[in-house]
């Protein structure tokens, strides 16, 4: 039939499609899988995709299979479960890796809550592809322990997905006590290597090694700080351009300029930022929260205070917004609900804590073209439960997590 059809008919029907039926229909004859695997092909069909609100939710269940479940929730008023994704990977942990970000299609996991591990996975779950990051440059054997901060984002002038990360020491190695600065390094999909960003000025340190950064209006955000308890903090928004490869700086409210950076994270909002504020109450007493919106990308002026909330139970992480302005909170008994001025909803999910990520998500044919493919026995490996493991050991050790997240923090803020 593609015999009888206009080359730029064929394009326009087959970029409409889902990413799954692409797969296969390269096998079709051999200019469907020249056409398909081609990077123009893949842009536009990315650009092309329908607008279908859908979230990425990811949680540790805490419940018999004791994994890692990725699932696509519909953005309407009952979070419908669209189907779960077969994550093919087991972290070392035995419990879950962080998620970096997700971005037009591809999912970043590192493998690192739980010591110094190097693995960093770029997957595409859609074409059931991913991809495994060589050894970065900056590593505890080079410079010794040290504090660091993730992003994953895309820069559309060149059709390329980056991961940035950034490296300080720890303790009298801290730039504050005669250190050296912090150091940054990007890796590009587009050469499949790290650099090292050389003249990187990068005067504050992240406020927790675990938080990543969030990618919004073609940069990668992380909330971040000088100073400390004895003398005053000073909070800002460090920014990495995606594009230009250069940080800068985004103003906060005068109110939170000086308040405990741990209590503070930033978070998309729309086609800007907001920033979370928790009462600080300390880590496990906290039962209120505040959200702030950026309403004008960059315009210190728009920052306005979008509303307060509080929950009985406490609040252990806000996760983000639904596109009703919902905003999606974990309680401190790992249970999910869905706030809003007058409005509290439960969602009827439960997982580990601290084990929740919720982002937007799109399929994409990104990596059709390299990584490696998911066997179906990559992923019946991974859904294999170890009978001899101690699952009691298995929520102790998430709980253990929790602690240690807030302690390590705390001790970064005040050496």
């Amino acid at each position: 039939m593609s015999d009888y059809l206009p080359r730029e008919t064929l394009i326009n029907i087959l970029t409409r499609l889902p990413a799954k039926s692409l797969v296969k229909f390269r096998c079709v004859c051999k200019s469907w899988l020249s056409l398909i695997s081609s990077p123009d092909f893949t842009s536009t069909h990315l650009r092309l995709t329908p607008n279908q609100p859908r979230l990425l939710l990811r949680h540790f269940s805490v419940t018999p299979p004791y994994k890692e479940i990725y699932s696509l929730r519909s953005d309407d008023d009952d979070f419908t479960s669209l189907g779960d994704l077969d994550c093919p990977f087991k972290s070392t942990s035995g419990c879950f890796f962080r998620v970096v970000g997700c971005c037009n299609g591809l999912v970043c996991l590192s493998d690192d809550c739980f010591g110094f591990i190097y693995t960093i996975i770029i997957w595409n779950p859609a074409i059931r592809r991913y991809l495994t990051l060589p050894i970065p440059n900056l590593c505890v054997d080079d410079i010794g322990p040290y504090m660091f901060a993730l992003g994953f984002g895309f820069d559309p002038k060149t059709n390329d997905h980056k991961i940035i990360r950034i490296v300080y020491q720890e303790g009298e190695g801290r730039a504050k006590d005669g250190g050296p600065p912090p150091q940054a390094e990007v890796y590009a999909l587009s050469t499949g290597l790290w650099k090292t960003i050389k003249g990187a000025k990068i005067g504050y340190h992240m406020v927790d090694l675990f938080w990543s950064g969030v990618f919004a209006n073609g940069g990668v955000h992380w909330m971040a700080y000088n100073g400390g308890k004895s003398i005053g903090y000073c909070n800002v928004v460090l920014v990495f351009d995606v594009g230009s490869e250069v940080f800068r700086e985004v103003k906060l409210p005068e109110k939170l300029v000086g308040e405990c950076p741990l209590d503070l994270a930033v978070v998309a909002y729309r086609d800007s930022i907001s920033v979370f504020q928790y009462d600080n109450c300390g880590p496990y007493s906290c039962k209120g929260f505040t959200i702030w919106v950026m309403k004008q990308y960059g315009v210190e002026q728009s920052w306005s205070k979008l509303f307060i909330g509080s929950l009985n139970g406490g609040v252990s992480t806000l996760l983000g917004f639904r596109s009703s302005g919902e905003v999606v909170v974990e309680k401190w008994d790992g249970k999910l609900v869905s706030c809003q001025p007058g409005r509290i909803k439960k969602m009827g999910i439960r997982g580990g804590k601290e084990s929740f990520y919720l982002g937007t998500y799109a399929e994409s044919l990104i990596l059709l073209d390299g990584g490696n493919v998911v066997s179906t026995q990559d992923v019946a490996s991974s859904d294999q439960i170890d009978d001899s493991a101690d699952n009691a050991a298995v929520l102790s050790k998430l709980e253990d997590y929790s602690r240690g997240h807030y302690i390590v923090a705390a001790n970064a803020l005040n050496p």
